[in-house]
């Protein structure tokens, strides 16, 4: 719910294609996230897996961060 309201509220005059896009990044970054996660397994063994779920974490940080540093400058 919270990833559908932060889509939400960036398209306010476009909420239907808003949740759409939320919905199919989603699905996209599950995809993304199981190809990576499964290629640094293949690659450097299981015990990586916490690392990259790390890095993901920072990804999305920065992510949100820019996001509202944006808003903030608009």
């Amino acid at each position: 719910m919270i990833g559908v309201g932060y889509m939400v509220s960036a398209a306010q005059d476009a909420k239907e294609f808003a949740n759409s896009l939320q919905t199919s990044f989603g699905n996209l970054g599950v995809s993304l996230g199981t190809a990576t996660g499964g290629w640094f397994i293949s690659h450097y063994g299981i015990s990586i897996t916490p690392w990259v779920g790390i890095g993901f974490g920072v990804l999305a940080m920065v992510m949100i961060f820019w996001r509202a540093w944006l808003d903030r400058s608009h």
